[in-house]
């Protein structure tokens, strides 16, 4: 059974961090070269701790709860999964699953829930129901809009997050959830199937980089510590002339300004060098060089404000792929009456205010811990 260990905690004692949680399969070893999911990154466990003990253990076996530390001071989140490099869990925000319905209210599509898998919560939403099964006969339900109390249903499941897993069938701990409505458990379910989706040739891509990504010396932590905030990258879009281009210049100008480390990336610029030999045609390729070029920029600990009409609005989903686990602020200015598109963070008329538009921006990004 390939190594699984779903990351519980991470606690700090002096100046080392003990990524803390239980192995639910495989097996632990010092010098184990491990990629946590689904940031993908990388170190080697230095040492596996235990309490009171003459000498410090050199594996741990699966069942075992258990703390580690690494030979760098990678900065690793609650519900992220160690594994091998040679048997990573599936990465995915698209997946079947076989779930068991037992809340009072039915389980609808388009409507958020939260899913809880191993150590990891992520808000889902009911994508599809291929059949229902009766759970008193086991015989196949006519097809219905929403899954009722006691229902068995095959269903498609989209999560907000990508989020590291396995089929249940090869191993349990990671391929089992549950869901959650408002604050109670209302369903259970296993993981049958993960689906490709637009992202996917992005999503491996960018993983493929990161885990054979050659770092340097300096850390990301210490860039942050040393700059007073995160990496991310504000992506605005809106048609021409409604004044992105202005609200951009003037953000960066403001933080810099404040002291922060950012820079204004142009797709455009990228048409002049790096992007010369890109077709009109190929516009995809246009957009993966913009993400990898800006996830550079991010791994080097700064602020990316990026404005052009070479992109469009699903163009973001893309970036924000290639760019993850970065923070993604999606600003979108429009004329009066304009459509808002998904999945956008703030909206701007081109009549609003400069001043006060990038002081919403400031204050989202100290929402979501870019700025600190």
């Amino acid at each position: 059974m390939p190594l699984r260990f779903p990351v519980q905690d991470v606690y700090k004692f002096d100046a080392r961090r003990i990524i803390a949680g239980r192995v639910a399969a495989g097996m632990l070893k010092v010098g184990d070269s491990l990629v946590f999911s689904p940031s993908n990154k990388t170190a080697v466990v230095k040492t596996i701790e235990a309490f009171n003990v003459p000498h410090l253990p050199l594996s741990a076996g699966v069942g075992k709860s258990t703390g580690f530390t690494l030979d760098e001071q990678i900065f690793v989140e609650r519900g992220e999964v160690a594994s091998l490099k040679e048997s990573l869990p599936e990465v995915t925000d698209l997946f079947r699953a076989n779930v068991f319905w037992m809340g009072k209210n039915p389980m609808v599509g388009n409507r958020p829930y939260l899913l809880r898998l191993a150590t990891k919560e992520v808000e889902m939403e009911l994508a599809e129901i291929h059949r229902i099964i009766d759970a008193g006969s086991l015989d196949p339900v006519m097809a219905k809009e929403q899954i009722e109390k006691n229902d068995v249903a095959e269903v498609t499941i989209r999560t907000k997050k990508p989020l590291a897993l396995d089929c249940f069938c090869d191993c349990d701990i990671t391929g089992r959830f549950v869901v959650v409505d408002g604050y109670d458990v209302c369903g259970g379910g296993i993981v049958t199937q993960v689906l490709d989706n637009d992202q996917e040739t992005f999503r491996r891509e960018a993983r493929q980089r990161d885990i054979a990504w050659r770092r340097g010396e300096v850390q990301l932590g210490e860039r942050v510590q040393r700059n007073g905030h995160n990496p991310g990258i504000i992506l605005f879009t809106g048609e021409s002339g409604t004044g992105k281009a202005r609200l951009a210049r003037h953000l960066e100008r403001r933080l810099f300004d404040g002291g922060r480390q950012v820079y204004l990336l142009d797709g455009k610029n990228l048409l002049l060098g790096l992007g010369s030999d890109v077709t009109e045609q190929d516009k995809e390729e246009m957009v993966r060089r913009f993400g990898e070029v800006a996830q550079i920029l991010l791994r080097a600990g700064q602020i990316v404000v990026s404005t052009t009409n070479t992109f469009a609005q699903a163009d973001h989903q893309i970036i924000s792929t290639l760019v993850y686990p970065h923070q993604v602020i999606s600003v979108h200015m429009s004329f009066a009456g304009g459509v808002t598109p998904e999945k956008t963070d703030l909206r701007f008329l081109e009549s609003d205010d400069l001043k006060k538009a990038a002081k919403q921006i400031v204050e989202k990004m100290e929402e979501v811990g870019v700025l600190l």
